[in-house]
């Protein structure tokens, strides 16, 4: 395992740009954000909006990011994609999905985070979006037979946070390329009880395939109470170091499970601090997970 960092993060911190910015916090590998047009764009998350990007559109586009890699030493260790299975045009998402694909097995990248259904319909059940999901899946499997990269979906949001969605996906699909992008903060923040969330990293640890490292801090008399989805965000995002989440335990359960991929930090409590407190919290973030990933 290594540790990496968000592309987002570390401009969201204030430095100047990507490379200066990992070389600072020691690391070499970082999630890269790929919007639908391939092209360099400004990014939005937490309520904060950040340029991120390279131009990856042909050929040229791509072997100027390769030589930049080579030259740099670092290099993605997952793509990031907004994609969302709920919206009124699939294909649009399907073909979005597609095209980054194609790049990644150009670029060399190994791993491609989805999000399942983004925009929630009371008229549907878990049920029914996970058998969309499956579909959806399938045909993308399919249309993307000769590729390797494997397709992560993170247990964001209200749909796949839920157990009973990402048991029946997995059971359907049974695909090694297709597994899930574990958020350690994300089954607290949706209402699950501390114990249970540690249970469902266990659960699941044999299938992921990337990560976003979070954390938060509840009251006490809150951490083993099921909550309602969101109560107290941001409010409980706490550094990684300061969380109720064993991210020692975390970090131990998959390497168990033979995990050997990245440790994607997620830090988003960073909106609390100023600008060099950010660089600061973020520098302890990292020298936490190393520490951890030494002792474990």
């Amino acid at each position: 395992m290594y540790v990496s960092v968000r592309d987002f993060t570390v401009i969201w911190v204030g430095y100047e740009d990507l490379v200066k910015g990992l070389r600072d916090l020691g690391l070499n590998r970082y999630e890269m954000y790929v919007n639908k047009t391939l092209t360099q764009d400004t990014y939005e998350d937490m309520g904060h909006i950040v340029k991120l990007g390279f131009n990856l559109r042909n050929t040229r586009e791509r072997k100027e990011f390769l030589d930049f890699s080579k030259n740099t030493g670092i290099k993605p260790c997952a793509i990031l994609l907004e994609n969302d299975f709920s919206s009124e045009n699939l294909e649009d998402e399907l073909n979005y999905i597609k095209k980054a694909t194609q790049l990644a097995d150009e670029i060399g990248v190994e791993v491609i985070r989805i999000n399942s259904h983004m925009q929630i319909r009371k008229e549907k059940t878990i049920e029914e979006y996970g058998k969309h999901f499956v579909e959806v899946m399938k045909y993308l499997l399919r249309e993307t037979k000769d590729s390797n990269v494997a397709y992560a979906v993170e247990n964001h949001g209200y749909v796949s946070n839920d157990e009973r969605f990402l048991d029946y996906v997995f059971k359907e699909i049974n695909d090694e390329r297709v597994g899930l992008t574990l958020d350690t903060g994300n089954f607290y923040w949706y209402g699950y009880p501390l114990s249970r969330v540690h249970r469902l990293i266990e659960k699941y640890a044999k299938l992921v395939r990337h990560t976003h490292l979070k954390n938060l801090k509840y009251p006490l008399a809150k951490r083993e109470r099921q909550r309602p989805p969101g109560e107290d965000f941001p409010q409980v995002g706490v550094p990684l170091y300061e969380g109720d989440i064993d991210l020692r335990r975390v970090v131990l359960v998959l390497r168990k499970a033979g995990y050997t991929g990245d440790l994607t930090i997620e830090d988003e409590s960073l909106g609390k601090y100023g600008r060099e407190e950010r660089k600061a919290v973020l520098k302890k973030d990292v020298e936490f997970i190393k520490r951890l990933m030494a002792e474990t």
